[in-house]
This record gives C-alpha cells, sequence and structure tokens, in this order.
C-alpha cells in the first residue's frame, strides 16, 4: 500500500473518531472529560497529518514574483 494512500486513511480514521467522540460526549447529560479531551486529541492529530501532507501555495519562482508585487503596491 502506498504510503500517501495510509497517511491520508488514517488521518480521516483520526478525524472521524474524535469529531464521534465530541459530538456524542457534548450531547450527553453526563460528563467524560476525559472522552472529550481524547476527542480533541484524536481531531486535532488528523488535522495535523492532513496538513503537513499539503504543499506550499508559493513555489520560489512564484515567490519572486510576489515579492515584486508587494514592492508596487
Amino acid at each position: 500500500m502506498n504510503k500517501t494512500k495510509l497517511k491520508k486513511i488514517i488521518s480521516f480514521l483520526l478525524i472521524a473518531t474524535g469529531a464521534i467522540l465530541l459530538i456524542s460526549e457534548i450531547g450527553s447529560a453526563t460528563k467524560n472529560y476525559y472522552m472529550q479531551s481524547g476527542g480533541i486529541v484524536l481531531l486535532m492529530t488528523g488535522l495535523f497529518l492532513v496538513n503537513t501532507s499539503l504543499s506550499s501555495r508559493f513555489t520560489e519562482s512564484n515567490e519572486d514574483t510576489h515579492e515584486n508585487y508587494q514592492e508596487e503596491e
């Protein structure tokens, strides 16, 4: 299995599990703050994994153009 595909699947599962934990604990009558904390940790870990796989919007050639545009303003 491809490494990036596996990383996408894991991050999706972490986000989904964290969201389910948070929604179920927020809606319940008795609050279990450890479950809420665990849901937040899973959700943020999944979002971090997704965010690290995204590339930058600007490349080196675009950065020169971006700098020139800022100088004109």
